[in-house]
């Protein structure tokens, strides 16, 4: 059994780098029986009942092949792309986590998580829950979906202008104990952009890194699983 998992690519538009190379590194799977997404693999989206963002086809194409051809699809919601919606659900046939689950895989107990659930910062929990609540979901069914799309690019836009640099730390603080707790042979998250490779306790830790300029992402093969570096990236990265 061979399953893929990755996460933060944060994709915007089908000529980035980082989106062309993601398509590529699809397309060179062959015989892969999962892929798991772990959060903010799009830079937004929302789930609206008939239509998708068009900048997402390339990428949504690509899935709905690898779902055709028996490859099994799980999302796990992040703090960019949540309320996946029927697209997901029903075309795709792809398992939407929406926080976080421990699942029986390839002989292994692992929970997966996108990982944001573990900022300790009570604000941001506050607002996560504020997105996600019954009121959003009924007005972004009313609000047209390039509106959307314009204010959650002015939204990120400025979310990243106000990031710090070298924002991104080791997790490794976070994620012990929150393995500890799991009763999970591994647990993979993402969030972090900072790859993580560790055993605390007899359970393996990943943070998997992102998309974005690192290209990395976890492969696991009968039980086995590795942290991994999308070598082709280089001439890019």
């Amino acid at each position: 059994m061979r399953s893929i998992f990755l996460a933060d690519a944060h994709l915007r538009h089908p000529q980035d780098t980082n989106y062309q190379s993601l398509l590529d590194f699809l397309n060179q799977q062959k015989d892969l029986d999962a892929l798991f997404l772990l959060g903010d693999i799009f830079e937004f989206w929302l789930g609206y009942k008939h239509v998708v963002f068009s900048a997402y086809l390339p990428l949504l194409n690509k899935l709905a092949q690898l779902s055709n051809n028996g490859t099994k699809l799980f999302f796990v919601e992040g703090n960019h792309d949540f309320n996946l919606g029927p697209y997901f659900t029903d075309t795709l046939k792809c398992k939407v986590i929406p926080e976080q689950q421990q699942l029986d895989w390839d002989g292994k107990k692992i929970t997966i998580s996108h990982g944001d659930l573990l900022n300790p910062d009570q604000n941001y929990h506050r607002l996560r829950s504020f997105w996600r609540s019954w009121p959003i979901k009924i007005l972004a069914q009313i609000i047209h979906p390039d509106l959307a799309w314009s204010f959650a690019m002015w939204l990120c836009n400025k979310s990243a202008k106000n990031k710090p640099e070298n924002c991104h730390h080791d997790p490794t603080q976070l994620l012990t104990p929150y393995a500890a707790s799991s009763n999970s042979d591994i647990v993979i998250c993402g969030h972090f952009h900072y790859p993580v490779d560790t055993n605390e306790d007899g359970t393996r830790i990943i943070a998997l890194g992102d998309w974005i300029d690192q290209y990395s992402y976890a492969e696991m093969i009968d039980g086995k699983i590795e942290l991994k570096n999308w070598e082709q990236c280089g001439e890019t990265v």
